[in-house]
């Protein structure tokens, strides 16, 4: 009897089949891992849109190197935020009317102002819309101005709390749990250090550089730099806006 077409490749070819279709050969361990490794680094991915996933491998390397772990657990540091990101962005997500409106890379095409805040170093949160809701994060350096990162194509900048600059039916102004003194710290650092800087394109890691900056990324490390106040609510390589807001640190008292 004449063999079938598909049983003459051999062993390998077999094996390559029966992976493909399901049968009787499992992957071998380090190909799962493999295979677990890229499903990590693409959800990454797909919450730091800006970032290719060699981007994101490299970041995932130079973490384990400055922290002293390996290369698989600071993966699952980034995706593990990853993931919280994830569930944050699909409960946020503008209606679907509005989502060519907004789908911009920066917020100042946004469309509501914050308003004066009670203390200098108050803290604001926005949605921010660049085809999922990431968020967005401000530092108050007076009651009435406030200093941000915008976007991509955008330097960080001071500019009036009277601005647009954030999204309809979402901006809430916080105070940051500590002295006033701490507050004026913070603010004070942000106005004179983290001005003209250029974008970070990276949530996933943007707390080992002040050389470039996102909305979050100089919120942090106003407080860090300056009063030891750690406002990531989850600890991680990365602080993103909705850590500020959801901090122990940080309380609302004003929605918009």
């Amino acid at each position: 009897m004449r063999k079938k077409k598909w049983l003459q490749k051999g062993s390998a070819g077999l094996i390559a089949i029966m992976m493909v279709t399901g049968g009787a050969f499992p992957l071998s361990a380090s190909a799962n891992e493999d295979l677990k490794s890229k499903k990590k680094l693409s959800t990454i991915v797909s919450v730091n849109r800006e970032l290719s996933i060699d981007e994101v491998n490299l970041l995932v390397q130079e973490y384990a190197l400055s922290e002293g772990i390996t290369e698989s657990e600071s993966l699952d540091s980034f995706y593990e935020e990853a993931l919280v990101q994830q569930i944050e962005q699909k409960h946020n997500n503008l209606p679907s009317s509005e989502e060519d409106e907004y789908s911009v890379q920066s917020v100042t095409n946004a469309n509501q102002a914050p308003g004066v805040s009670r203390y200098k170093g108050d803290v604001m949160y926005s949605k921010a819309w660049t085809g999922v809701n990431h968020g967005h994060s401000a530092i108050y350096y007076t009651k009435s101005t406030v200093v941000h990162a915008p976007g991509i194509s955008s330097k960080s900048r001071a500019e009036s709390a009277n601005n647009k600059i954030g999204l309809k039916n979402g901006i809430q102004i916080q105070y940051v749990d500590t002295t006033q003194t701490n507050r004026n710290k913070a603010a004070d650092y942000a106005y004179t250090n983290f001005r003209n800087k250029p974008y970070d394109k990276s949530f996933a890691s943007n707390k080992k550089t002040t050389t470039k900056l996102n909305c979050s990324g100089l919120v942090w490390n106003a407080y860090i730099k300056t009063a030891k106040v750690d406002l990531d609510g989850n600890g991680g390589p990365g602080v993103y806006p909705s850590n500020i807001r959801d901090s122990s640190k940080t309380v609302t008292y004003a929605y918009k």
